[in-house]
């Protein structure tokens, strides 16, 4: 069964029920009864037509046919719901079974009482291609698992390029060159987007990778401390963007989902966004192509790794039930399918599977040896989602009131450690 669930949340209701969450005792495992239904919450839905959906599909009713006693409820919840919506779930006991969320805020929901721990079952698995300790709570205890495994990469349109006889960029300043030829062509010349909607999602993931590609620490002493002459360089590259009017007329209220479909129809020249879409963009916009990052001034190319995780709701009824479904979509038979959609399998077992020795699976082979050797894991603060809204407030002003680099730089580090 599959329910699409909509929701708000004003920013003060939600620290309220963080920190009432952070308060409530979490319940410990129950084992289940009889057959059960799972309540389950993807940002994914299960019924559109693109890969990524097909995939989750069919690997939801492949786990029901091999388990007939467990049923799964999915309800699609994007990310900034979920971020709204899980502490006060956690406060009130109503946390649903399982849940899909962004490696970069796991620690920040785990803060909020949100998960349940995985059962010392899980320390068992030990062919994950990245660490887990980045997915544990402030007590230490893993809270998730890993799903899929992503990176940022550039993606540029080729008949764009083609059109103003352009080359692939393979630094910044060049970006910046292509781009503004872009726009003069009509085009916006680099997609990205300062809306604080779900987790500020384009902008924060870019901002992710470019610190990583810079060697740039996020923290120091437990707070944000990247507004140094190395982190100015990722502003100075938006306010150049910004000056070249190689940016969208939309910018302000552009999302992740706007950016990307921007490449597709053809309106966008480059973006950076994360390898899970090469795979549709092959399929539905084969002019859209890939490449690795530009090189930053003063780093390379390696990017950081990151993506959605499963994990069992703090209030979950069903925890065994729970593990069981969530070890199924995280394992070899799951993979082999989820690879089809585009996203990179956690566990090298998955690679055993006869589907990544056939032709078809040379994209998703490509994509996986790409994350691999072009970025590296990071450990997150539990306050992540106050760092993203910051950086697309300070993208905001560097906009509408023409801040310079330097300061939307400092304005983010501000913002993050405000809270």
């Amino acid at each position: 069964m599959y329910r699409k669930r909509w929701g708000f949340a004003v920013a003060s209701a939600v620290i309220a029920a963080m920190v009432l969450a952070g308060c409530s005792p979490t319940s410990a495992p129950t084992k289940s009864k009889g057959p059960v239904t799972l309540s389950y919450w993807d940002f994914i839905d299960p019924t559109q037509d693109n890969p990524r959906s097909a995939a989750l599909k069919e690997n939801i009713a492949n786990f029901e046919k091999a388990n007939p006693d467990i049923k799964i409820n999915l309800s699609v919840v994007s990310l900034g719901d979920m971020l709204s919506r899980l502490p006060q779930a956690a406060a009130a006991g109503t946390t649903p079974d399982v849940f899909k969320m962004f490696s970069p805020v796991v620690p920040q929901m785990a803060a909020a009482g949100a998960y349940s721990p995985l059962p010392a079952d899980a320390s068992k698995i030990t062919d994950w291609l990245h660490p887990t300790s980045n997915l544990a709570g402030p007590d230490g205890k893993q809270v998730a698992e890993p799903y899929e495994y992503r990176t940022c990469t550039l993606y540029y349109n080729q008949k764009i390029l083609n059109q103003i006889g352009a080359t692939v960029p393979t630094t910044y300043d060049q970006v910046v060159d292509v781009a503004k030829k872009a726009a003069a062509a009509g085009f916006t010349g680099f997609g990205t987007g300062f809306s604080d909607t779900d987790n500020s999602a384009v902008i924060g993931t870019f901002f992710d990778c470019f610190m990583n590609q810079i060697g740039q620490p996020l923290q120091k002493n437990g707070k944000y401390d990247f507004a140094t002459s190395k982190g100015d360089a990722f502003g100075n590259f938006l306010a150049d963007l910004r000056d070249a009017k190689a940016l969208g007329k939309n910018v302000v209220s552009d999302t992740y989902s706007s950016v990307a479909d921007g490449l597709a129809n053809g309106t966008v020249a480059m973006a950076v966004l994360g390898t899970e879409r090469i795979v549709t963009f092959s399929k539905t916009a084969p002019d859209v192509k890939w490449t690795s990052l530009p090189a930053a001034g003063t780093g390379g190319t390696t990017g950081t790794t990151f993506g959605w995780t499963l994990g069992i709701g703090a209030s979950s009824k069903h925890a065994d039930a729970a593990w069981k479904f969530i070890q199924y979509m995280t394992g070899p038979k799951a993979g082999a399918v989820m690879a089809t959609g585009g996203e990179v399998p956690p566990r090298a077992a998955t690679f055993k599977q006869p589907f990544f020795s056939t032709a078809d699976a040379k994209t998703i082979n490509d994509i996986a040896d790409f994350v691999k050797s072009n970025s590296k894991p990071r450990n997150y603060p539990d306050n992540w989602n106050t760092l993203s809204t910051g950086l697309a407030n300070a993208g905001q002003a560097l906009i509408l009131k023409g801040s310079s680099g330097t300061e939307f730089i400092k304005s983010a580090q501000d913002a993050g450690n405000s809270k």
